[in-house]
């Protein structure tokens, strides 16, 4: 008897701990600081291993959904909606490997730190080289809160 109300203890009190790693929350500015890319061409990695530290995109996600993204003196707004660990976005700003609208799976989110994941499939121009390429592109954003 006592040994069921331990376990039933300890699992409500882990339920607590994982109530405490969704407190964090999205709302607020995000400062971008890197971004991981690769390409795949037609499911083949080629040689567009980008890592650009200069990533500097600053997103303010509100709590009446909408959302304002600056990069570069170009400023895009849309909506946001988040479902679990999902993130979608609707803008109408892109980098210089992917459109930024898109569902993207949230790896990490504290009060301080928020990592986006995500893949799409499309044309995609080479920054370097100016080459357009069919394939899927893969893309890490890194942020820290403003």
């Amino acid at each position: 008897m006592i040994l069921s109300l331990l376990c039933v203890a300890f699992s409500v009190w882990l339920s607590a701990c994982d109530d405490e790693k969704t407190l964090a929350t999205l709302i607020g500015k995000w400062q971008g600081t890197k971004v991981e890319a690769e390409i795949l061409a037609f499911g083949v990695p080629i040689p567009i291993n980008k890592t650009d530290d200069t990533f500097a995109a600053l997103v303010e996600f509100k709590d009446d959904g909408s959302v304002t993204l600056t990069q570069d003196g170009q400023t895009s707004s849309g909506i946001w909606e988040q479902n679990g660990d999902k993130l979608m976005l609707n803008l109408t700003l892109s980098t210089d490997f992917i459109d930024l609208s898109g569902t993207y799976t949230i790896k990490e989110l504290t009060d301080a730190k928020l990592i986006l994941f995500i893949e799409k499939d499309g044309t995609y121009t080479d920054p370097d080289s100016g080459i357009d390429i069919d394939g899927t592109v893969k893309a890490t954003l890194y942020f820290d809160k403003n």
